[in-house]
């Protein structure tokens, strides 16, 4: 099966409803990775992401009933956090997997100008054989602040009316949260749309969620490629989700 979003020119918005966008690139484990530090790694990169952070997962495992022990926790991974000097855009490197993720997202140029540098990395230093899972994903909030829109009601009505169809019914107006998934299938990969209500402080937003990925033995060289399609197809589905007229709240770019 394959998706059938209408294709759109990509127009470049000067402030994008976006709060994060991510991408995450999955493969079997690396055992490099975890047992010495990613100097060389971080030669590579460090000149677009200068900053370094360390997080390490643990878990925790709880004692028998008849145990006096305390909880025992065993370190399993670390995660590298390699961020740029304002500290918005972060690529994250761990044994089995690395990731790209901006909060200040303006551009999916530069963001794919920011995934080749580590895409690079990554396969000069650890040649990573395939992927496991590969994925994209934009986290959309429309708020009356970023729409300049006077009510929550006028943002409504800028949406597709089949995402907001319960929102528009009398009996549930006053709902304090909603939430809602789906999962399309787009030959071997898939594409989930969420859509939400909720209200955060004083502020009602409405969430467009998408996140398309793939999942199998996935071949890497050709990566950014692959990404850029993910990318077009997200954009499609983002244009039919919203009224073209609602562009314009986001400071449209000429080109």
């Amino acid at each position: 099966m394959a998706l059938y979003f209408t294709h759109k020119p990509d127009i470049r918005l000067k402030n994008p409803p976006l709060s994060e966008v991510i991408c995450q690139v999955r493969f079997p484990a690396i055992f490099r990775i975890l047992t010495e530090n990613p100097t060389d790694f971080q030669e590579l990169i460090r000149d677009r992401f200068p900053l370094l952070d360390m997080e390490q997962e643990i878990t925790i495992r709880k004692p028998g009933s008849l145990s006096n022990d305390e909880p025992e926790k065993k370190p399993q991974m670390i995660i590298y956090r390699f961020a740029t000097k304002d500290e918005a855009t972060i690529l994250s490197l761990a044994v089995n997997f690395f990731a790209l993720s901006t909060s200040h997202y303006s551009h999916w140029y530069e963001f794919a100008n920011d995934l080749r540098i580590g895409i690079i990395a990554i396969q000069d230093i650890y040649q990573p054989t395939f992927s496991t899972r590969i994925g994209l994903r934009y986290i959309n909030r429309f708020t009356q602040k970023n729409t300049g829109m006077e009510s929550f009601e006028k943002i409504i009505e800028f949406l597709h009316p089949d995402l907001t169809a319960l929102l528009r019914n009398n009996v549930l107006r006053d709902a304090t949260e909603m939430i809602s998934q789906v999962i399309l299938p787009d030959d071997k990969a898939k594409l989930t749309v969420r859509t939400g209500y909720a209200t955060e402080g004083d502020e009602k937003f409405f969430l467009l969620d998408y996140d398309y990925f793939e999942v199998g033995k996935l071949e890497i060289t050709n990566l950014l490629e692959r990404l850029d399609s993910y990318h077009n197809i997200i954009y499609d589905a983002f244009r039919w989700c919203i009224k073209d007229e609602i562009l314009g709240r986001f400071d449209p770019i000429k080109v």
